[in-house]
């Protein structure tokens, strides 16, 4: 039910995170920015393109070795069984990182989003956030309400050295859960 606006939110973020890191392929970013919910990997798209002959005229090689850090090639999130509201558990794979936790809804019509997934510094920041997708003559409850959700990240490089979840929900905007892969 929130796939097409988890792909764009995933795929804009995606797109920031490629032009943060020094890709400025208008092309590339505008195309993984519109509709883009088959693609699945704009940034690595991204990056392939950037080290491809269309940036090599303006010596981007430099650039492309620049963004050393593990770029999400995929990020999802689905509405799960609702735990304990303000907490998450991160898991890591080689190549992905794993997150289920419970946020709070003002209201029985609140679901879950992806607010911001991006990787700084070698650290990887999910938001995760309640909204209401309610029709506007939808009748909502008026109590809050938990939601459960799991979030999936695959990265073509190995994970991050540290990941951060943040809800943004009837409780505030807090950080949750901050951890780091062991050997994995």
């Amino acid at each position: 039910m929130y796939r097409r606006s988890l792909l764009a939110t995933t795929a804009a973020a995606a797109a920031a995170a490629v032009a943060a890191a020094g890709c400025v392929d208008g092309s590339d970013a505008g195309e993984s920015g519109d509709d883009g919910p088959d693609s699945g990997s704009p940034s690595s798209d991204s990056a392939s393109s950037g080290s491809s002959d269309s940036s090599g005229s303006n010596s981007t090689a430099s650039v492309v070795e620049v963004a050393t850090e593990p770029e999400p090639e995929h990020v999802e999130i689905d509405e799960a069984d609702a735990e304990t509201v303000g907490e998450a558990v991160i898991e890591f794979t080689s190549d992905a990182v794993h997150v289920d936790g419970t946020v709070l809804g003002e209201t029985g019509c609140h679901g879950v989003a992806l607010a911001d997934a991006t990787v700084t510094d070698d650290r990887f920041r999910v938001v995760v956030a309640a909204v209401d997708d309610s029709d506007p003559e939808e009748l909502c409850t008026q109590a809050l309400t938990e939601v459960g959700y799991a979030v999936d990240a695959a990265f073509v490089d190995g994970v991050p050295g540290s990941v951060t979840v943040v809800h943004d929900d009837a409780d505030g905007h807090a950080v949750v859960a901050t951890d780091s892969p062991d050997d994995v």
